[in-house]
């Protein structure tokens, strides 16, 4: 279901905000508590709500709003997943080359929205950390224990990872969108992938407007996140070299079976019997689990070799070019392209 919204050509600097969401109460007030500050830029822009279609109280506010707010695109899904897979959804009706992604709920003061595409400079992706935040409790002994675990795992984390309010390049978004992972972990891919980050504080919205910051306790979404994390270090990190993640697995467990089976082999030529030890048998299945671990590593080896030309290895940020000497009378000059779109698929 689409409501607004047209497909004609952007026109320049397009800011494209995307608001992807589950239904709730607070989604049509953040839509609308958002208008007048982007109405206020000196810039053009598009919001495309993404969330479940299947909500027919959440999907007529929208449908009413969306009949006096022109700049609205509402995006109803059926079947409705979650807010990652709808993010990407979102992205492919996207037009602008910077897009702004908000939270269905009021995350930072509406005012402050309009200073980040200044505040962006030079960089690729810039994060909101929330002024105000609870330190205390529940809340923030787990920002601070997620933070710690992605700086751990990735050697970097934004210091407000729960934030969804971010402001990145278009080419950016449609990149890390493609791992398919929580929105948490986008600042963490992008940083890996080498695209330069930056960080801004912004107020709260509890302090910047009326209505308080959404906040559900989820105890199962957060066993989730943390297999979420465990999952994606090993695919960012051992993707393409497979044997390195399952060799160091393997082979320990390999060297501990010999050496065991050769203590136990050494103390049956010195007459000892094992007829009536298990540690043989465990010796022995030390050996073939450690073999078989690797064997694993060796297959995903041959499969990365064989698809290798398929895989994308690289971003080109920018490209320098030197200038034919003849056209510039011998002086030594370039010129400095920056596709972004560009791609080593080799």
């Amino acid at each position: 279901m689409t409501i607004g919204g047209s497909i004609d050509k952007p026109p320049p600097g397009l800011l494209s905000v995307i608001v992807a969401a589950e239904p709730m109460q607070e989604l049509t007030e953040t839509l609308a508590s958002v208008r007048p500050d982007l109405d206020a830029m000196d810039r053009p822009y598009e919001v495309i709500c993404a969330t479940d279609g299947r909500d027919g109280t959440i999907m007529a506010a929208l449908n009413q709003l969306s009949d006096e707010w022109p700049e609205l695109l509402v995006l109803g899904q059926r079947p409705w997943r979650d807010d990652d897979a709808a993010l990407t959804v979102a992205m492919r009706r996207a037009r602008g080359e910077l897009v702004l992604t908000l939270a269905g709920w009021p995350e930072v003061a509406p005012e402050d929205l309009p200073r980040l595409p200044e505040m962006l400079g030079d960089a690729d992706m810039l994060t909101v950390a929330r002024k105000n935040r609870p330190q205390d409790g529940w809340q923030g002994w787990r920002r601070r224990r997620f933070t710690r675990l992605l700086a751990r795992l990735f050697g970097h984390s934004p210091s407000d990872p729960f934030c969804r309010t971010r402001l990145a390049r278009r080419a950016v978004l449609d990149d890390v969108t493609g791992f398919g992972v929580r929105q948490h972990f986008i600042p963490v891919i992008a940083g890996l992938r080498g695209y330069k980050l930056t960080e801004v504080e912004l107020r709260s919205a509890s302090s910047g407007s009326k209505a308080p910051a959404r906040y559900v306790f989820r105890p199962l979404g957060h066993f989730v996140a943390f297999f979420d994390a465990i999952t994606l270090y090993v695919v960012l990190n051992f993707l393409r070299r497979p044997l390195r993640f399952f060799g160091a697995i393997g082979m320990p467990i390999f060297v501990f079976g010999m050496l065991a089976t050769a203590v136990l082999i050494g103390q049956k030529l010195m007459g000892e019997p094992l007829a009536d030890r298990p540690a043989l048998i465990f010796a022995v299945l030390m050996v073939v689990m450690g073999v078989q671990i690797v064997a694993i590593g060796l297959v995903g080896e041959i499969v990365i070799f064989a698809n290798s030309r398929r895989l994308k290895q690289y971003a080109v940020r920018e490209i320098i070019t030197g200038a034919d000497l003849s056209d510039t009378g011998g002086l030594n000059t370039s010129n400095v392209i920056s596709p972004r779109a560009f791609s080593n698929d080799g």
